[in-house]
């Protein structure tokens, strides 16, 4: 028995070190699972009528389509606002530094200009990391694709792994993980989509430059809760700084009545259908993530959570405990 246990906790260990040293696969496999998701949903319609291998075609090519329609219709302005949002960050720093030195004490003042300026170094490598991780998360489409295309062949290939007494239990767990993920999915992309076209509106109502790309960046960060929205704000309120104060109130003002519509209006209508994650538990989560994985670690944090929750919930609360 004392062998026996031995050789499990070696074995545990093994594998925690496996996968520490493989984590950055284990990314990329969860963040394919996640577009396989977003693929389901389209192609559970389509196979209605089409064979699945041809919906996941059909898919693919819209997707293509829709990409190179907003590389040709959408991108040079974004890439105009881009150039135009280099421009002006500094410029807002710099600004910023200068509100400072007038209003503080001189030692103060040169410690806080200092602290922008390293924040203001920060900001724009981050920006240019999240704009980099939206396109290598296209490089895990193919995966996503692959996944939607034979679910059961995936799903049957891990069943045979588990001990044949232990196939119901897989059996169950695999359903309610992929029904909570489907239900998160699905509730965060009409979050999203939401989200970046209120932001989108406002912004430009309130004559705040570059506002189409700011929106952009509202609907990326909403993917992220709590933390993608500080993120995703950043930017467009030193564009606003960058006209004037002014329009820098103006940009407060759009972000706090866009995320006051979503905690109010646009959760609890759209969000209660999918698994709650308590606020302090979703903290937690993305600054663990954040820790092992870099910044992709807060994208993959919350789904992670979530699939975690059912499990727990079922394995543990349900089976283990009886509650």
């Amino acid at each position: 028995m004392t062998t026996r246990t031995g050789l499990i906790l070696l074995a545990t260990a093994a594998g925690l070190a496996l996968a520490w040293l493989a984590r950055d696969v284990l990314l990329l496999a969860f963040l394919g699972v996640l577009i396989a998701v977003v693929f389901s949903f389209p192609v559970n319609l389509m196979v209605r009528f089409l064979p699945r291998g041809l919906a996941v075609i059909l898919v693919l090519l819209a997707l293509a389509g829709i990409l190179v329609a907003l590389a040709l219709i959408v991108a040079p302005q974004i890439a105009d606002e881009l150039d135009d949002l280099r421009q002006n960050a500094p410029r807002a720093l710099d600004q910023v530094k200068g509100w400072l030195r007038r209003h503080e004490a001189a030692g103060t003042a040169q410690h806080a200009a200092e602290a922008v300026r390293k924040a203001g170094e920060k900001a724009v490598p981050a920006l240019i990391a999240a704009v980099t991780g939206v396109t290598s998360a296209l490089l895990v489409i193919v995966l996503g694709a692959f996944l939607v295309a034979a679910p059961e062949t995936y799903r049957l290939g891990v069943r045979r792994l588990v001990p044949q007494e232990h196939e119901p239990v897989f059996d169950e767990s695999y359903a309610r993980v992929g029904l909570s993920l489907r239900k998160w999915v699905g509730a965060i992309l009409v979050s999203m989509t939401i989200m970046g076209t209120l932001a989108a509106i406002g912004l430009r109502i309130a004559g705040i430059h570059d506002w189409l790309l700011l929106g952009f960046l509202t609907f990326l960060g909403t993917f992220v809760p709590y933390v993608g929205a500080i993120a995703s704000a950043l930017p467009g309120l030193l564009v606003a700084l960058a006209q004037s104060p002014q329009h820098a109130l103006y940009a407060l003002l759009v972000y706090v009545a866009v995320h006051v519509i979503e905690g109010y209006l646009i959760a609890p209508l759209v969000m209660k259908r999918a698994v709650e994650v308590k606020p302090a538990l979703l903290l937690a989560g993305q600054g663990a993530f954040a820790a092992i994985f870099g910044i992709p670690g807060t994208v993959i944090a919350t789904p992670a959570l979530v699939c975690a929750q059912t499990l727990i919930g079922y394995l543990w609360t349900e089976r283990k405990l009886g509650k």
